[in-house]
C-alpha cells in the first residue's frame, strides 16, 4: 500500500503539469516598443549625406548635414538631423510628407513665400504639412529630431 500514495502523487503531478502547460499564456506576435538612441539624438554615429543632394535648394551657408534613422516603420519615419549653418528654399521643391520637427540644438528660422517669419530655439516643436514652399534657415549646430508620415508607403 505504501506504492499508492507515492503512484496516485506521481499521477496528480503528471495531471498537474499538462493543465498547467495548458494554461500557459502564449504571446501573439505583436511589435514591441522601441527605445529611441539617445547617443544619435545627442549627436553622435551620425552618417553625412553628400552636400550636393541639396544643392539646388541651397540659397546660403554650406551644407554639412548627417543624420541616423531612429525608427522606420510602415508609414511613420523618426529621424535626427544636422546640419552646419544654411538657408535652404523649397519654392521649386516643396515638402513631400507631413513633418514634425523638435529643435534639438541651434535656432530654425521658417519664412514662408508671403513672408512671414517664424523662429524656433531647442525645446520649441513645429509641425510642416506637405507643400510647405517657403525659406529652411539653419542657425548654429542645428539638431532636430524629425517624425515624418508617409501614407502608402
Amino acid at each position: 500500500m505504501k506504492n499508492v500514495p507515492s503512484c496516485a502523487l506521481g499521477g496528480v503531478l503528471s495531471l498537474c503539469a499538462t493543465l498547467g502547460v495548458g494554461t500557459v499564456a502564449i504571446a501573439e506576435d505583436s511589435p514591441a516598443p522601441v527605445r529611441l538612441d539617445p547617443d544619435k539624438i545627442a549627436g553622435l554615429n551620425l552618417t553625412a549625406i553628400p552636400p550636393d543632394a541639396y544643392q539646388d535648394i541651397l540659397v546660403g551657408g554650406e551644407l554639412n548635414m548627417r543624420v541616423a534613422t531612429l525608427f522606420e516603420g510602415k508609414e511613420l519615419h523618426v529621424s535626427i538631423f544636422e546640419s552646419t549653418p544654411a538657408k535652404t528654399s523649397h519654392r521649386n521643391r516643396p515638402t513631400d510628407v507631413d513633418e514634425f520637427v523638435y529643435v534639438l540644438s541651434g535656432k530654425l528660422i521658417l519664412t514662408e513665400p508671403a513672408g512671414t517669419v517664424h523662429e524656433y530655439l531647442p525645446g520649441d516643436s513645429l509641425v510642416l504639412p506637405v507643400g510647405y514652399k517657403g525659406t529652411w534657415e539653419m542657425q548654429g549646430n542645428y539638431r532636430e529630431l524629425v517624425v515624418l508620415m508617409q501614407k502608402g508607403k
